[in-house]
């Protein structure tokens, strides 16, 4: 018996919500843990919590949800994997990683990532389009006829339409934005008003169908509450412990508020010509 991800979701967070094991199941997981069991006995254990999982009220740890990632040169990795641990943990879940072809698509980092669908691939109907950010490579995909033709049918219909950092400005540039909340990475965030929608300075934003993350990391969390909105709130908090997810960061530079004024200053300036390259995108130029 292989243990994946998905199904250690059964062994790593029975005690969810205040649904502890029953008492015999305990005495035996201690009885196990002084014994050093065999692999088949701690198997049996695993089963037995995954059961235990299972009936905490609320828990939904089945489904069929459609799920399409969009893939394009010049992405940034983390905005597409982070949320992707989440999504791909949903157990019966389909995840597309899709792009134009089915060929290597080289992020901003270097990472590859091979799609396994094409856009005509994809189902009409989704639960959730995410799109991710990056810089040169998300403006060049917001001027792609093919992969706008394709955020457009897909977000239509998507129940759940979300792009993490700058994701946010292909969805402004396939008119996904307008009128709504909407947040991105803070470097280019005022110019989401651009594309007629309602700057939010938060992590995640939720309006409606529509869920955006700020910069990159917020992908995590956009991740986890996507989760929940899916599957509910125990199989969110389940995976989140499962993933051990509790982040304490050795510094606290990740917002402008909280960088020292000098080097606040000087990433804003980085970011100058995007948010340039960003407002003459709304604008058709």
């Amino acid at each position: 018996m292989s243990i994946d991800r998905r199904t250690l979701l059964g062994i790593s967070a029975a005690g969810l919500a205040g649904v502890a094991l029953t008492d015999a199941l305990a005495r035996a997981a201690e009885a196990i843990g002084k014994n050093k069991p065999s692999l088949e006995d701690a198997q049996r254990q695993g089963a037995q919590a995954h059961e235990a999982l299972m009936a905490v009220p609320g828990m939904q740890m089945h489904g069929s949800e459609q799920v399409a990632m969009l893939l394009y040169p010049g992405f940034t990795a983390l905005d597409l994997i982070g949320p992707h641990f989440f999504l791909a943990s949903m157990m019966g879940a389909t995840v597309h990683l899709v792009a134009a072809q089915r060929e290597p698509v080289v992020s901003d980092v270097g990472v590859a990532m091979l799609p396994n669908a094409r856009f005509d691939e994809v189902p009409e109907k989704l639960d959730v389009l995410l799109v991710p950010g990056g810089a040169e490579g998300t403006v060049a995909a917001a001027r792609d006829a093919a992969t706008l033709a394709f955020v457009k049918s897909r977000g239509a219909n998507a129940r759940y339409v979300a792009s993490v950092c700058t994701g946010a400005v292909i969805l402004g540039a396939a008119g996904l934005l307008a009128g709504r909340r909407a947040t991105t990475h803070w470097g280019v965030r005022e110019a989401l008003a651009d594309f007629g929608a309602k700057p939010v300075d938060q992590r995640v934003v939720l309006d409606g169908r529509l869920v955006t993350g700020a910069g990159v990391s917020a992908g995590l969390d956009l991740g986890l509450a996507l989760i929940g909105l899916l599957r509910g709130k125990p199989f969110a908090e389940a995976v989140q412990l499962m993933a051990e997810y509790a982040p304490v960061p050795p510094y606290h530079a990740g917002t402008p508020g909280g960088a020292p004024r000098a080097i606040e200053q000087s990433v804003r300036g980085m970011f100058a010509p995007l948010l340039v390259e960003t407002r003459a995108l709304a604008a058709g130029s």
